[in-house]
């Protein structure tokens, strides 16, 4: 369900887009009797947030100068957050809690809380809650939601039916824990118990060397809890307190700190990924105060904007990283697909099928649906007809999630920038189906699928792709990721090709049998 609490990136961004207005008097012993009995011995941390003074829209600007797929979708996501906020406050509660427990992973999500008005009116926020009654859940994952009295919890099945038998874990540390959050409009609070100081003590006895070695007691005397305290409105801000064991451990897990961070800025890998890391380290730098670690950011002391400037272009790249290998991912199976159907029908399927009057029906990328885990798909189609009859047609938004490249901008469903190549001389130049041992150039040498930029993106199940052009091998290839293009290449191979290639070996990559001697950039 799109729009289930917590699941959603809008869903997220209310938890931590947040603005200072009006509010009722804080109260930190009042919201640690709240949540006290949902929390047991393996809970591990704890969010409140207060709906009334949630603002997305400041977050959601800051987020999209980090995150280029936030940019693009920033006004869907505040108009939804939003809507899911305002129906909320409205129709069930202004406070929101999170709690997080080690007996939920790693495969079950948090537990949402909320304390409801007592006039809340549930039927109101339908489209916004799971159901509550799954009748064939999936192992118990399935997110539900349940009302108990004038409170309501929305998480995993197994999760929810837990509560039933939980037995609560008294945390004295939890009043505490609010109060030194403060009067934010979210308090973000890790409460690690005994039990995990003792197992960390006894697993991990020392530190990893890469951080300096050590004890590991200087963390667990060091951290006895930690509560982070956000706001945006007047100003950004995130304020971190370290509750330690006396002050002598905070003096230690401070001085850890330092060390820490000057044996990270000694690896290459950190120096590529974070050029500026020793001056985001000093940024990051806490204070000692009696018996705790305080870190304070906002816009007074200017640290918080010099991090996220500092932090801004590595980010950005990493993302760029993780969107490229998803897209090499997408395409490794596309070729898995490709291999399957070939091992079926000894031979590549045809760009297009064709029907009794030799007009083009359907895609290969539909043929392939059997061979990627996506045969009910399959069996829906009318292969018969083609992919704009009136049936066919309404298949056109179930397009399998491998034929979107994570980088498209491209807001349209349905629509993919994988395409094949099509010519007389590629492995698809028409109504014969191409064998391996018809590509004399060599599988390993040969281009299959390549990504194509967002202007050449077609309706996935419509026979049209990449026409080759011999005198301009390059058109159309580009725009999703800076510098080059991937491709797949008959033997199953995925390649990151530069737009710098020479245009000759580009059209030599795209024949199939040229005779051509290559050499792969």
């Amino acid at each position: 369900m799109r729009k289930t609490i917590g699941y959603t990136l809008p869903s997220l961004l209310i938890v931590l887009g947040l603005t200072a207005t009006a509010a009722e008097p804080f109260d930190a012993a009042a919201r640690a009797r709240f949540i006290a009995p949902f929390i047991d011995e393996l809970t591990i941390a704890v969010i409140h947030v207060d709906l009334t003074r949630v603002e997305v829209g400041p977050l959601v600007d800051r987020l999209a100068e980090l995150i280029p797929d936030v940019k693009m979708r920033s006004n869907e996501i505040k108009a939804e957050a939003t809507q899911t906020q305002s129906a909320f406050v409205e129709h069930a509660g202004k406070d929101l809690y999170c709690v997080v427990s080690l007996a939920d992973f790693p495969f079950q999500g948090p537990l949402f809380v909320f304390p409801l008005y007592d006039t809340a009116d549930l039927k109101a926020l339908d489209g916004l809650l799971p159901p509550q009654n799954i009748r064939k859940p999936s192992r118990g994952l399935a997110v539900v939601s349940q009302r108990v009295g004038n409170v309501l919890f929305v998480g995993p099945q197994r999760m929810v039916q837990r509560l039933q038998q939980m037995r609560p874990d008294p945390r004295p540390e939890l009043t505490d824990a609010f109060e030194a959050a403060g009067d934010t409009a979210a308090q973000v609070l890790l409460l690690p118990t005994e039990s995990h100081r003792r197992v960390i003590e006894e697993m991990l006895p020392g530190l990893p060397k890469e951080i300096g070695g050590g004890s590991s007691t200087v963390v667990t005397r060091g951290l006895r809890w930690a509560a982070i305290g956000v706001d945006t409105s007047p100003q950004l801000s995130l304020n971190l307190v370290i509750q330690s064991q006396d002050a002598q451990a905070a003096q230690a897990l401070r001085d850890k700190w330092i060390d820490a961070c000057r044996h990270l800025s000694q690896y290459e890998v950190v120096k590529r990924f974070v050029p500026k890391f020793d001056q985001v380290a000093e940024l990051l730098t806490p204070t000692v105060e009696a018996n705790r670690v305080v870190l304070t950011l906002d816009e007074q002391n200017r640290r918080i904007t010099a991090v996220l400037d500092l932090l801004s272009p590595p980010l950005e790249q990493a993302y760029q990283r993780v969107q490229r290998a998803a897209a090499m991912n997408n395409l490794k199976h596309i070729a898995l697909g490709m291999h399957n159907y070939h091992d079926a029908h000894k031979g590549f399927p045809t760009a297009a099928s064709y029907g009794a009057d030799g007009k083009p029906l359907l895609s290969w990328r539909v043929h392939i649906l059997p061979y990627i885990e996506h045969k009910r798909l399959w069996d829906q189609f009318h292969l018969d007809e083609p992919w704009d009859s009136p049936h066919n047609r309404t298949l056109i938004d179930k397009m399998p999630a491998i034929y979107r490249s994570p980088a498209s901008k491209l807001r349209e469903k349905g629509r993919t920038s994988y395409l094949v190549p099509r010519g007389e001389e590629t492995v698809f130049p028409g109504p014969q189906p191409v064998a391996i041992k018809d590509i004399a150039d060599g599988t390993s040498k040969t281009i299959m699928v390549v990504e194509a930029d967002d202007d050449r993106a077609v309706i996935w199940t419509k026979p049209e792709d990449l026409p080759f052009d011999p005198e301009h091998p390059e058109k159309g290839l580009g725009g999703m990721f800076e510098g080059g293009f991937n491709s797949t290449f008959c033997d199953g191979s995925v390649h990151f090709l530069p737009m710098t290639i020479d245009p000759k070996t580009l059209r030599a990559l795209f024949t199939r049998d040229g005779g051509e001697v290559i050499k792969l950039p």
